[in-house]
């Protein structure tokens, strides 16, 4: 598996919201290879392979539930969560005497068949037409500019301290106290104050609780090596090969380096993406997938009641008190 550092506070104004598929939970693992789990990893993962009871016969899981859907914020709370910290920001750094604009938004794109009660769709591209003219590039193709640092003005070493409590720049945060025109910064300074709203503390997690997204990406991979999905990964290997292409399995053919080098898919991407949905759509690939991930999330979900619970507390809190930032 593979281990993540902790967030800071701030992950939802620093970087682009992640609305995109499961390509970023495929980068996930590969950057984490050869790690060792954590302590919350191997309490996901240490039991045995859990039952399924039904098997579905699917092309697409996007507008099926998963167990998890209840415990991670979905596109549209992120985004509220996400437009509430930089609000309480900015109302924060005005306090200070301080005009502060922040990073401005920026969106991955979203296929209009991407899910809506979840961020990611954790088994790749799924939609046979849109494969067929897209390959694996988002619909539209590969946006000007994408992937740039969210873009914002020069911070000046003021707003440094007003923003994070201190003047370290090798400091994440700080304990506040110093004076800016004419007033005290919070402690952790206006991030702090946004965190603290939205969490309850100012040195709070803003975004999905770190165990809940231990549980995301555990799951994830626990059902991509499960034997079952790996009995239906081998029949679309076959088909592959027998279409004339050589891929583990769907996510190395959606991983595959080559279709990030042009913002429009190359016709051998095209050919690539559609002998795929071909072969998933023989072999009820996403079906199966899907079956075993929802089992494992199941299991994970009882195995780690306590921890679990909390999670979803923490997360609806979040959600009403963004909501709450938004209407007023």
């Amino acid at each position: 598996m593979f281990s993540r550092p902790p967030r800071p506070a701030v992950l939802l104004i620093t970087l682009p919201l992640l609305l995109a598929g499961c390509a970023s939970a495929v980068a996930g693992t590969e950057s984490g290879a050869g790690t060792q789990p954590s302590p919350r990893q191997s309490m996901v993962t240490s039991t045995a392979p859990p039952p399924v009871s039904a098997t579905p016969v699917l092309d697409s899981a996007n507008a099926e539930p998963l167990p998890l859907d209840a415990y991670l914020l979905s596109p549209v709370q992120q985004l509220t969560v996400g437009r509430a910290q930089q609000k309480l920001i900015v109302s924060c750094m005005a306090s200070l005497g301080l005009r502060y604009a922040p990073p401005a938004e920026s969106r991955s794109p979203r296929d209009e068949d991407a899910p809506t009660t979840r961020v990611d769709a954790r088994y790749g591209h799924q939609n046979a037409a849109l494969m067929a003219r897209w390959g694996y590039h988002p619909q539209g193709g590969i946006p000007a500019g994408a992937g740039a640092k969210p873009s914002g003005p020069a911070v000046s070493p003021q707003m440094e301290v007003a923003l994070r409590g201190t003047a370290d720049a090798a400091a994440h945060s700080g304990p506040g106290g110093q004076t800016v025109n004419g007033h005290k910064v919070p402690d952790h300074g206006c991030i702090g104050t946004a965190a603290a709203r939205l969490t309850g503390a100012v040195d709070g997690a803003v975004g999905d609780a770190e165990f809940a997204g231990d549980v995301k990406f555990a799951t994830l991979e626990g059902s991509r090596e499960d034997g079952r999905t790996q009995a239906v990964f081998g029949l679309w290997k076959q088909c592959m090969k027998d279409a004339g292409f050589t891929y583990a399995d769907p996510l190395e053919a959606l991983g595959d380096p080559q279709w990030r080098r042009t913002p429009l898919p190359t016709q051998r991407e095209l050919q690539v993406a559609t002998a795929d949905a071909a072969c998933r759509h023989q072999h009820n690939v996403v079906g199966v997938w899907y079956a075993v991930d929802a089992a494992y999330q199941r299991q994970a979900i009882a195995a780690n009641a306590p921890a679990m619970a909390e999670a979803k507390v923490a997360l609806e809190a979040q959600v009403k008190a963004a909501t709450e930032v938004m209407a007023g």
